[in-house]
């Protein structure tokens, strides 16, 4: 029954990521639509084109919105004083009051703010997510939940896409097409009623015994009971609340790494093919539609095996082997795109193969195990900051990206790929350096860290149930709503030490 609510949990939540999914996936196709050109743009001219310099202002306001939600000292508040759950759905109230503005647009200022508030809400949801996730899922499976963030990511895209085919022809379908973003949004609101909170962040206000509701819902009851002794006895010994000032320098280097991760994940180039991807298969001469359409199905499926491989090759290994694949396809798609003459279709269908060959790879691997990775490394104390700032390193790269690609593209042409190659090249030297997280809970994983940096072990204790210590909460956590009527014997072995058993 426990796993059955986490994997709810995981999948309710993760609706959140597919808003950003269909927020990406629709702007680009009801930017070329007549009634959006006419109602929004006001141009007269069925063929006239919107003005690259706003048309990129429509498209980027909500990278700068997804920034400034996810800037530290916004999403630690929401994090930390509204809770998960709270933060997730204060951030589909406000997708919901974005797609309204959008909806109802009748100039380009407008719509801006239209997209400028969803941007607000994606934002919290991408900082918030994933946390979420990684905190209810036993830590056996908390990689293969984790990745369905990416996973949502890359289905809305895909489901955007789709149902833009059969809309921006009609009358006002642009209209339709943003509404049909309300549907997912209602379902996260009310599914997220039904769901527990964050256990750690329960225990992180003081309100273990919320906190033991919370696991109960989510594991057997001696499952539970274990792991709300460790979070309480890591909690108790790192002291409570935390600021940037008291922040230790070695989670200072693990965020240093959390947000290099972030960066490095948009720097290689993947929005390069998801904003810009119909102009680099026009240049090879390709139908642009068809296979961009093609490009998000197969971004879509290969995510899948990360659902499945991340608790069973582990993160490094995904991490390292698509970095591998991202720096052999750049540098054999600037090769062959900068080497074949024009209208060489040999040339133009190797270089596609090798587009496909790069989403695979990325797709499995630097999409979805970042997020998995940068939501688990972080003590609770500092996690909700740490978080935040990784989260807008990633926003900030993808705002990079977006502004950079058509000037690379232009300037360099397939050139270009191999800048993207560098940072796959750093992708991969990263992914060989971190240690291995997987299966491990996250109160173990912070010690990981300190030993691979080299600093100073974390200054906790260790689970009560491994030493037979007994913390400030030790009454609590060993009651149950069910156990009033216990027997001395039982009473007295509960009381007795572990004798170092695990």
């Amino acid at each position: 029954m426990g796993h059955c609510v986490v994997i709810c949990a995981a999948l309710l939540s993760s609706l959140g990521a597919f808003l950003f999914g269909l927020d990406i996936g629709y702007i680009a196709p009801i930017l070329e639509c007549w009634s959006f050109k006419r109602d929004v743009a006001h141009l007269d001219d069925e063929t006239a084109k919107i003005g690259s310099l706003t048309a990129g202002f429509i498209v980027s306001i909500f990278s700068l919105g997804c920034i400034g939600a996810s800037f530290p000292l916004v999403s630690t508040y929401f994090l930390d004083s509204w809770g998960r759950k709270d933060s997730i759905m204060l951030g589909t109230l406000v997708f919901l009051l974005g797609c309204w503005l959008q909806a109802r647009a009748m100039s380009i200022w407008m719509m801006c703010l239209g997209r400028l508030v969803s941007g607000c809400a994606v934002g919290l949801l991408s900082t918030t997510v994933a946390l979420y996730q990684s905190e209810v899922a036993p830590a056996q499976m908390r990689g293969g939940l984790t990745s369905l963030y990416q996973f949502m990511i890359t289905a809305g895209i895909l489901a955007a896409a789709a149902a833009d085919v059969f809309l921006v022809e009609l009358e006002d379908g642009w209209r339709y097409a943003i509404c049909l973003q309300v549907l997912p949004a209602l379902v996260l609101l009310g599914g997220m009623l039904c769901l527990p909170r964050s256990p750690r962040w329960l225990v992180q206000q003081g309100r273990s015994d919320e906190a033991l509701s919370a696991l109960l819902q989510l594991r057997d009851e001696r499952s539970a009971r274990e792991e709300l002794k460790e979070i309480v006895a890591n909690w108790e010994a790192i002291g409570h609340g935390g600021t940037w000032s008291d922040m230790p320098r070695s989670t200072k280097r693990v965020l240093a790494v959390g947000v290099t991760m972030q960066l490095l994940q948009q720097l290689v180039g993947m929005n390069a093919f998801m904003y810009f991807g119909p102009r680099i298969f026009h240049s090879l001469h390709l139908n642009e539609n068809k296979f961009q359409a093609m490009n998000n199905a197969v971004n879509c499926l290969a995510t899948l095996p990360a659902l499945c491989l991340a608790d069973r090759c582990g993160r490094r290994c995904l991490l390292i082997w698509g970095a591998v694949g991202m720096t052999i396809s750049c540098c054999i798609m600037a090769l062959v795109g900068l080497a074949k003459d024009e209208g060489d279709l040999l040339g133009s269908y190797v270089t596609i193969s090798m587009i496909f060959a790069f989403v695979v790879n990325f797709a499995y691997g630097w999409g979805p195990i970042v997020w998995v990775v940068c939501a688990e490394i972080f003590p609770l104390r500092h996690r909700s900051r740490c978080v935040g700032l990784t989260t807008m390193s990633n926003w900030v790269g993808n705002f990079l990206i977006a502004q950079m690609s058509p000037v690379l593209l232009e300037t360099f042409g397939f050139g270009s790929f191999l800048l993207f190659a560098f940072f796959a090249l750093c992708a991969l030297l990263l992914a060989c350096w971190i240690p291995e997280t997987k299966n491990l809970p996250l109160e173990e994983i912070e010690s990981l860290f300190q030993k691979k940096l080299g600093g100073s072990q974390p200054s906790t204790v260790a689970a009560p149930r491994v030493l037979g210590v007994e913390t400030e909460n030790s009454d609590l956590l060993e009651q149950s709503p069910n156990s009033r009527d216990v027997s001395p014997a039982t009473e007295l072995r509960k009381t007795q030490p572990n004798s170092g058993k695990l």
